[in-house]
């Protein structure tokens, strides 16, 4: 049956049951698919290593809780102000997981292979590191390492090279072992163990897209600054191992971006320093020529020493002009020669000798003076004073003509110095405008390099004490639940394999099936033509005449055969008997079945019965009476006009019933002629006055135009179709016949219908007979 859809004339509706019957038909297959299902899943999860859930959490950190900055307005609102994805970037960016694959050699594994099945291993007693440089085989890495007493032992799996080394160190790689071999720890590889491992190595961008895709990051929920990262894996401690790195990584690369700042913000500083440096000697040696230059040392003590110097100068021209005038007051105070008066003493000059002469004079004048008036101008003591007198007179004039003329040259020398002192002084306020100048610039990048000095020290700190922007809420850790192979999940999915790929096949089956089964198929396409019975299987026709009790359930449905029959003739106002004929549209159908089991079922009913064999071409009538093919019959009869059909006849007899055989007879070479003769057509009106049923087994219509050359010839024509054999254009080509009314009344009967207990065409004919019937192999479900 093709369609799951029946169609009511009246009513569209879906026959649920006749679906489910119509798998259930095959019910044995499908239980057996779905137990080869399980027992492969069985297997299947025996020989699959576990793979475990190791998860890991970090809480990514914003500037704020990286510092001790307290107040978080978006925490207190309960909102995430950290880019999640940003970071689930990083953590799955392939520049990372390349980091993480090297430390860890994940482009390396390593497996031992059981009696069954392979299983990966982590922690080997070597460690195996590939040189890729060195690598010129082109072919797959894929090596076996031996562990002898005292070495290795490397095979090449693809090419059969081998190599033997003689300790436990392989450091000598070459084209065909790209690779170097060293025990993992020392003293960990047990000579006389013997293991054998599986080595595949593979490059190092495969080995990062495979963790990328192996690894999985997800935030731990929607407003969370949590992300969790998961990875399925057989080996707990790799996976641990891997989660655990990733966090590092991470880590020490957002560490990395924020120490970034603080090393430019160094080499800056440090850059700035030389200029710095060179700029301050260049001022410092500009400063030191310009002192040089001027006889500057300090200049505010310079400055003080140059107005010193001018007062000083100023008060020793003061003194020497007051000297100059109090000698020339003096040299005006002395007379002449005879002219004696006291000179002034101590009137400020400040030269001794002057004063002392001058003492000298005025004494020797007084005592003068005293004896010229008691002894007169003659007295030799007058005279000797006299002349004292005229002596210190000359030389106190001599004495200070030669002071005044030192005080000139003095005066001249201080004035000069005065001039030279005044043009000092003058020139300071320029020297001082340079030397700010200078010294502005110098305390300016002083100044500079001090701050930059402070700067550079506190980005040291900075770097020194810079934090992660990460915390780690939970290091890897791995559940102790297996996570895969989900063991529910496996059986229920072979449990629907089993039981879906039979039913898909039987889909399929049931789709590309052309064939009818049962009465349904027929009406769909021909609704008009009534079906009179759905005959069961025979399980051997050709035996039924002599075991009528071998099949209960074929027999009541040839009874209701034969009774539909008599009701579809009652209507027909016949003289003498009825003669119907049965044929199909192609051999093999089981028209002679039916005809054979008709007539013996009219026979039953105390009908007399005749039943012609009129397939003249392939006779099937003969066997089921145990008779050869070229036993006399109907051709003989047509062909030879001396003989008589009632002659050719076979009869079997119960009581007084009678149920006459017309075998086909020998096979002529054009059926159709003499079948359309007109002493066929004598022959079946003599047969009705005879019998009550003239039976006419024909032969096929598709193939053969036998049939219709006679077929109006009789009451009604019985056309045979054969569940699971004919199909459905046959039942078109039948209802084209009918409708170009190339055949008189014609109804189906629908043969060999298989009655499996359960299926859809088990409708209980025989009023629980069928129980008893033999039923089809379960495993002959193509039959």
């Amino acid at each position: 049956m093709n369609h799951q859809i029946e169609i009511d004339s009246e009513n569209e509706h879906i026959d649920i049951k006749g679906i489910l019957f119509r798998y259930l038909a095959y019910w044995p297959w499908i239980l057996t698919t779905v137990l080869i299902a399980l027992v492969l899943a069985f297997y299947y999860l025996r020989y699959t290593p576990n793979s475990y859930n190791t998860t890991a959490k970090v809480k990514v950190l914003t500037d704020k809780e990286a510092t001790d900055f307290a107040l978080d307005l978006d925490k207190m609102l309960g909102k995430s102000n950290v880019n999640l994805e940003n970071e689930r970037a990083v953590l799955s960016s392939y520049r990372l997981n390349k980091q993480v694959v090297e430390q860890l050699n994940l482009q390396v594994q390593y497996f031992q292979t059981g009696r069954i099945k392979e299983s990966q291993v982590y922690h080997t007693p070597f460690r195996l590191s590939y040189m890729p440089e060195v690598d010129s085989t082109k072919v797959s890495l894929e090596y076996e390492i031996t562990i002898r007493d005292r070495g290795y032992r490397l095979r090449h799996i693809e090419t059969e090279k081998t190599l033997e080394v003689p300790n436990f160190y392989f450091e000598t790689p070459t084209a065909a072992f790209p690779f170097t071999v060293v025990p993992r720890e020392p003293g960990t590889i047990v000579p006389g163990e013997n293991p054998v491992y599986t080595v595949r190595i593979k490059s190092e961008e495969r080995a990062t897209q495979d963790l990328l895709k192996a690894i999985t990051i997800s935030p731990d929920g929607k407003n969370s600054d949590i992300l969790i990262l998961s990875l399925d894996a057989t080996n707990k401690d790799r996976a641990q191992d891997i989660l655990n790195t990733l966090i590092e990584v991470y880590t020490e690369d957002g560490i990395l971006d924020r120490q970034e700042i603080s090393k430019r913000t160094i080499a800056f500083i440090d850059e700035r320093f030389a200029f710095l440096s060179t700029e301050l000697d260049s001022i410092e040696v500009s400063k030191g020529v310009f002192k040089q230059d001027n006889n500057l040392s300090v200049f505010e003590a310079d400055a003080a020493s140059a107005i010193e110097k001018r007062a000083v100068k100023d008060e020793q021209l003061f003194e020497m002009e007051t000297q100059l005038l109090l000698a020339g007051v003096l040299e005006e105070s002395i007379g002449d020669a005879e002219d004696f008066q006291l000179l002034p003493a101590n009137i400020g000059l400040n030269s001794g000798a002057i004063n002392n002469l001058v003492k000298d004079y005025n004494e020797a004048l007084l005592e003068y003076q005293k004896w010229r008036a008691s002894a007169g101008d003659n007295n030799p003591k007058v005279k000797i004073l006299k002349q004292t007198i005229v002596d210190l007179n000359a030389n106190i004039d001599s004495s200070i003509k030669g002071y005044k003329t030192q005080l000139n040259q003095s005066l001249r020398k201080n004035q000069r110095a005065q001039s030279q002192a005044l043009q000092s002084f003058k020139k300071l306020p320029k020297q001082e405008k340079i030397l700010r100048s200078i010294e502005r610039q110098q305390l300016l990048k002083e100044n500079l390099y001090l701050l930059l000095l402070q700067k550079r020290e506190e980005a040291a700190i900075k770097m020194a004490v810079t934090s992660a922007n990460v915390k780690v809420i939970d290091y890897a850790i791995t559940n102790a639940i297996p996570v895969a192979p989900k063991r529910k999940i496996i059986y229920l999915g072979a449990l629907l394999i089993g039981l879906v790929v039979p039913v898909g096949v039987l889909y399929l089956k049931f789709l590309t099936d052309n064939k009818i089964y049962i009465s349904k198929d027929v009406e769909a396409i021909n609704p008009k033509t009534p079906i009179l019975v759905e005959v069961p299987s025979i399980t051997n026709a050709k035996e039924a005449m002599h075991n009528a009790e071998q099949n209960p359930q074929t027999r009541e449905a040839f009874r209701t055969l034969g009774h539909n029959l008599k009701f579809m003739l009652a209507e027909e106002v016949i003289d003498g008997g009825k003669v119907v004929c049965i044929t199909s549209s192609v051999k093999g159908e089981g028209k002679t079945t039916v005809s054979f089991n008709l007539a013996q079922t009219y026979f039953e009913l105390n009908k007399k019965v005749l039943l012609v064999g009129a397939d003249l071409r392939n006779p099937q009538l003969h066997p089921y009476i145990n008779e050869s093919r070229d036993t006399p019959g109907l051709s003989n009869y047509l062909v030879d006009e001396d003989l008589h059909w009632q002659d050719l006849l076979f009869h079997v007899d119960k009581g007084t019933n009678r149920f006459d055989i017309l075998l086909s007879g020998e096979i002529p070479p054009m059926p159709s002629v003499l079948l359309s003769s007109q002493r066929f057509k004598d022959f079946i009106q003599e047969a009705r006055k005879h019998y009550d049923y003239v039976l006419i087994d024909s032969a096929p219509t598709l193939l053969v135009a036998d049939t219709l050359t006679f077929v109006h010839e009789t009451d009604f024509t019985v056309y045979v179709v054969r569940s699971g054999k004919t199909e459905k254009q046959l039942i078109e080509f039948s209802k084209k016949m009918i409708e170009e009314k190339k055949m008189n009344q014609m109804a189906y009967v629908i043969n060999d219908m298989q009655y499996n207990g359960i299926n859809g065409y088990n409708y209980g004919y025989g009023y629980g007979y069928h129980a008893d019937m033999k039923q089809k192999a379960w495993y002959q479900f193509w039959k």
